[in-house]
């Protein structure tokens, strides 16, 4: 029998609806919700790859049931004026790399797009577009 599944919006998903994907039990769905908490939802579903210990089996079955419907109406870090401390709080940023931020903003003026943030060191490169949706350069 063949079921369309119906996707749920990754950002709506509750303990439950995560549960039941196989491979995802209590700890790591706490975890996927956790997450989403601390970035105030998620912008993309490769976001999932930040889960730790999530398969890349059970991402793509999180992917044939969950997306991204609508960007959340995230709290966006203004990236030239936010102190060290807000920039650490950042789940993409640990200590070192908002120190390094820092730095660079007071050495090289205002950060005017993510490029300028690709250029500081232990940046996540590949992470740049989705850290991105959640920063403001003006």
């Amino acid at each position: 029998k063949n079921e369309k599944t119906v996707l749920i919006d990754i950002n709506v998903a509750t303990q439950e609806e995560l549960i039941k994907i196989y491979g995802i039990g209590e700890v790591i769905s706490l975890r996927i919700l956790k997450l989403k908490e601390n970035l105030g939802g998620f912008v993309s579903m490769e976001q999932m790859n930040d889960v730790w210990g999530l398969s890349p089996e059970v991402i793509g079955a999180l992917n044939s049931h969950f997306k991204v419907y609508a960007l959340p109406m995230v709290h966006k870090i203004d990236i030239n004026n936010a102190s060290l401390k807000e920039i650490s709080q950042f789940s993409y940023f640990r200590y070192a790399l908002a120190k390094e931020i820092v730095t660079y903003r007071s050495m090289n003026g205002d950060i005017k797009n993510v490029e300028d943030l690709t250029k500081i060191k232990g940046f996540p490169v590949e992470k740049a577009n989705i850290i991105a949706l959640y920063l403001d350069f003006d």
